[in-house]
């Protein structure tokens, strides 16, 4: 028995209980903050929600409750392709992407696994623009209010978006001789929002809206690729006269609590940028992870 006992707390001083397990999560960068910024929001949105400070009983929501189960370790990455590494190498245990694009990529490799989650935001994407830029937002937005008008804007997110059989393929926007020349920076991060076809050019739903907003504005519309982490400097340096996609967030309970750390932590309305009205929305996030190969080596997953 005094062998027995002593063995256990030879194992209790060998290996020490820990906290809490920590989640390494893997997410596309936000504008506007940093890695660490980031992981602080996220731990103080993290420990509000534990204590019930926020309005309506958020714990509700099945996003917030895996949120709640354990804490995550924020690691952000510049591009789609590095996060899929990452997961796939074990740096990360799981990332985060809107729903249709972890269908995207699941249905491209089957390594993949995807849990959904009803989000308690309604995530946006919208067009940013420089400050000073506000009349070519502008026309933007009259263009994105007549295609929603007219069906054509739901159409293209139908065949884009939502279909996966989709062949993928680029558009060549129709050009305008002596028009204004409109630079969209574009990532290809986000499929099927936002990709690249096979021969690197950008392609799917990105150019296909950019395609027809440029017939109605006849502007000609040039696609400048950049990945997700350099959206920023791609606008703020001039090269880019408007980003593909930034995302906003709405949601009646935050914005009743007037919480402006909060409401950035999901959004990327930053200062000296201006957004469009949004394109697309959705309050699905997907967790993906590695699908383990269970018995002995799938422990170690």
């Amino acid at each position: 028995m005094k062998k027995f006992l002593a063995a256990l707390l030879l194992m209790s001083l060998c290996c020490p209980a820990r906290a809490e397990d920590v989640v390494k999560l893997g997410m596309l960068g936000q504008m506007g903050t940093s890695e660490e910024a980031y992981q602080r929001g996220f731990d103080d949105f993290r420990a509000r929600i534990s204590a019930a400070n926020l309005p309506n009983d958020m714990h509700s929501y099945p996003f917030v409750r895996e949120l709640l189960a354990q804490r995550r370790e924020i690691h952000f990455y510049n591009s789609l392709m590095t996060m899929l590494m990452g997961l796939r190498s074990g740096k990360v245990d799981e990332v985060i992407l809107p729903e249709s694009t972890g269908r995207y990529v699941m249905n491209l490799n089957s390594i993949y696994q995807g849990e959904n989650y009803t989000s308690m935001f309604t995530l946006r994407l919208s067009f940013g623009f420089l400050e000073g830029n506000e009349k070519l937002r502008d026309e933007f937005n009259a263009a994105l209010s007549a295609m929603r008008e007219d069906g054509t804007l739901a159409a293209l997110e139908a065949e884009y978006v939502h279909n996966l059989e989709h062949k993928v393929r680029s558009h060549t926007p129709e050009r305008f001789p002596g028009a204004e020349t409109v630079t969209v920076a574009v990532t290809g991060d986000l499929p099927p929002l936002d990709m690249f076809a096979g021969d690197g050019k950008p392609a799917g739903y990105s150019t296909a809206i950019l395609t027809e907003i440029g017939k109605r504005l006849h502007k000609n519309m040039r696609f400048m690729n950049t990945d997700a982490g350099g959206r920023s400097n791609a606008l703020t340096s001039g090269r880019a006269d408007v980003l593909f996609w930034c995302q906003t967030t709405e949601n009646e309970q935050l914005n009743k609590t007037t919480d402006e750390d909060l409401y950035a932590l999901f959004s990327e309305n930053q200062p000296g940028m201006i957004m469009s009205d949004p394109y697309y929305t959705w309050n699905r996030e997907m967790i993906l992870r590695v699908k383990t190969s269970g018995g002995f080596l799938g422990i170690f997953k």
